[in-house]
């Protein structure tokens, strides 16, 4: 009967800023030192004043939180935590669990102690651990919260910082390409001016000249006329 109350545990479980500039505008290394000190700081602060207080978050004998509770159990000189003790009892060793039952039954009706009394003690008992039970749960769901929120608030400063340096990279990006459309357009003139180059060389060449020149001396023209054959 004891067995089938308690469980095969019996009651005695447990619950379980210097800022430095690179030249560009933008923030040097120990700018950005200072920002991820800054962003991991309050992480690391947080973790280990939540790590104390989780690790002293432990619940008390649960003698105490017999005691400590709205109802208190029944003072019985043979309760249900001495009957559980009798069961296992080296005297009763080896018997059969209907003989312990009748031994105990005995050992209660010689103490003057009502079955009642052990199972309402049961039921008082039980209800004090239920009601603890409960406040406990509502202690973690509080602790839960208030982890959540630091790291909403962890969350909403990673994602500021994220999206400056994103600017800041994109930024960068920007400048890189506006340096190969300058170096392309000064590649565009430099082909026009080529060409102007050619076309005078041209004009200092006689086409008489030109036609009793070869095919392959012919486009060697341009070039001895700009000093640039070899």
């Amino acid at each position: 009967m004891f067995n089938r109350l308690f469980g095969k545990n019996g009651t005695n479980g447990q619950f379980a800023n210097g800022t430095e500039k690179n030249g560009s505008g933008y923030p040097g290394s120990t700018e950005r030192s200072e920002s991820f000190k800054w962003i991991l700081g309050p992480m690391q602060l947080v973790t280990e004043r939540y790590g104390r207080k989780s690790a002293s978050f432990n619940p008390p004998p649960f003698e105490q939180i017999y005691q400590t509770a709205a109802v208190k159990p029944p003072k019985l000189s043979y309760g249900c935590l001495k009957v559980v003790e009798m069961a296992g009892s080296t005297h009763l060793a080896g018997m059969t669990p209907e003989f312990k039952r009748k031994a105990l039954l005995m050992a209660l009706e010689a103490t003057g102690t009502g079955v009642s009394d052990v199972l309402n003690d049961v039921v008082v008992r039980q209800r004090a651990l239920n009601e603890y039970e409960e406040s406990l749960k509502e202690k973690v769901r509080q602790f839960e919260a208030a982890q959540a929120e630091q790291n909403r608030l962890q969350q909403a400063e990673l994602d500021r910082l994220t999206s400056q340096y994103q600017a800041r990279i994109q930024a960068n990006l920007d400048v890189v390409e506006r340096t190969h459309e300058l170096l392309r357009n000064w590649q565009r003139t430099k082909q026009q001016e080529v060409q102007r180059l050619i076309d005078a060389a041209a004009l200092c060449v006689s086409r008489e000249s030109v036609e009793e020149e070869s095919d392959d001396k012919v486009t060697l023209i341009p070039q001895r006329a700009t000093g640039t054959r070899r």
